[in-house]
């Protein structure tokens, strides 16, 4: 069974996004200091057309099982360059 790491770090969250979104630019923000609540602004050009839900996917989708696992809670702000 594999074991899951207890906390990430800021930078870990953010080079996630903007490696995910390509062209983004992600500040991220450890809620707590607890390595799993964060906060991100994410600017993204490819957000241009989606709505408010399918941005927040798109940022989901680019944090993968980190999301369900590390990751407890995520606070997300979005926007267009």
């Amino acid at each position: 069974m594999a074991k899951f790491r207890d906390v990430m770090k800021t930078e870990e969250v953010q080079n996630l996004i903007q490696e995910g979104l390509d062209g983004a630019t992600a500040e991220v923000t450890d809620l707590q200091g607890t390595g799993d609540h964060f906060s991100a602004c994410v600017i993204w050009s490819g957000f241009e057309g989606l709505s408010l839900i399918q941005q927040h996917q798109a940022v989901y989708k680019t944090l993968g099982t980190f999301l369900t696992n590390e990751i407890h809670a995520l606070q997300l702000k979005t926007s267009t360059e």
